[in-house]
């Protein structure tokens, strides 16, 4: 039977194949040097048949330091436990992590501190560039470095946002006005809301862990955090990126590069004589046996964000084609009635011409389909 760890933040599900199920705490737990609410997300293993990870609800989460001091973290969402006050990891400063299900187990994680260092990211740049497989687009670099020599273990996740422009927007809607015998009757209104420029957000999707040992210097020049080919819709128009560098312990590295070993691999789908499970520094108190999944992590954050639009790197060139094709088809009487029932179709436009109600996949006319329709506090044109 399949079973799949769901670890968030820059991880697929990790599956692997055991026998029988096994019903997995999941913990996903990272503290930086950032000043900011910290976040402990808990879940379940669940099946592979099963829709998702089921969030682990009603824990009591705390997490101690050296010093005697406690930090209390309070459920905000399903499973989503955020430190409250916010507070920062410290340097010299050890800290551990504590859980009690809401069933009463309890678990706690090895002693964990910062790393001895703290490097940021000198440059985050974009290059129009070809990738190993021969594919064009876009590659997003990094070049760090630590004269000290002390940071050594480098993690990279990633958050993109990118404009969408609906390209077969209309300014008006049609709605059904009543059924009479002779047929539904429908009235063509002005839309009430922004729906043709929107804005999509993805979270990375892959683990990117790279150290120095090997290197001369503690440096990195042009490390690829992120290729785009440039047929990808999300460059159309205006993109930005947000890297988050974690300057990691050697523990917290040798966790993640297994992790990216395993969740990478063609053979991620585990046969009968490989691992299901991945142990990291989280355990039960109560019972040595139960397996946990996850790991707490304490690093070191530094963050740049990053814009460029297509035509900046592509000018006078066709942009990437549209997520989906996109066409207008006429409909009318029942036909048009049961296209708004369903809801995932929108007016384009009418002209009787062409038969009237020209309708189109509600992506085509809708931006609201693929992102939202609020400006974000952090975008520049």
């Amino acid at each position: 039977m399949t079973v799949l760890l769901w670890v968030y933040g820059c991880t697929e599900p990790f599956e692997g194949t055991v026998e029988g199920f096994e019903d997995v705490l999941v913990v996903d737990a990272l503290i930086t040097n950032e000043n900011k609410r910290q976040e402990v997300r808990l879940t379940r293993s669940f099946r592979f048949d099963e829709d998702g990870p089921q969030a682990e609800e009603n824990a009591n989460v705390t997490i101690e330091d050296g010093d005697g001091g406690q930090f209390v973290f309070e459920e905000e969402e399903p499973g989503i436990y955020l430190s409250n006050p916010p507070f920062a990891a410290e340097m010299g400063k050890t800290y551990s992590l504590s859980i009690t299900t809401d069933d009463g187990r309890s678990y706690r994680s090895d002693t964990m501190q910062l790393p001895t260092a703290t490097t940021t990211i000198d440059e985050l740049h974009a290059e129009r560039t070809t990738n190993d497989q021969g594919e064009e687009g876009m590659g997003i670099f990094v070049d760090t470095f630590d004269p000290s020599r002390q940071s050594n273990y480098y993690r990279y996740e990633y958050e993109e946002t990118f404009k969408i422009i609906a390209p077969l927007w209309g300014p008006n809607d049609v709605v059904f006005v009543i059924q009479l015998s002779t047929g539904p009757v429908f009235e063509i209104i002005l839309r009430e809301r922004e729906e043709r420029t929107c804005y999509g957000t993805d979270r990375e999707k892959t683990i990117e862990v790279v150290n120095t040992l090997n290197l001369s210097e503690d440096r990195l020049s042009r490390y690829p955090v992120r290729f785009i080919n440039r047929n990808n819709y999300i460059l159309s128009h205006r993109y930005s990126i947000l890297v988050r560098q974690y300057v990691q312990t050697p523990e917290a590295f040798d966790y993640y590069e297994a992790l990216k070993g395993l969740s990478q691999s063609p053979n991620s789908v585990f046969t009968e004589d490989q691992p299901g499970f991945l142990p990291g520094n989280i355990f039960s108190v109560d019972n040595e046996d139960e397996n946990v999944a996850g790991f707490f992590e304490v690093a070191a954050i530094d963050e740049k964000r990053l814009f460029f639009s297509y035509e900046d790197f592509f000018p006078g060139e066709e942009l990437p084609p549209y997520i989906q094709e996109c066409t207008g088809s006429p409909a009318s009487g029942e036909d048009l009635k049961g296209i708004l029932d369903r809801g995932n179709s929108v007016l384009y436009k009418f002209d009787p011409s062409q038969g009237g109600y020209l309708m189109t996949p509600s992506a085509c006319g809708d931006c609201t389909a693929l992102g939202s329709n609020k400006v974000p506090d952090f975008w520049i044109e």
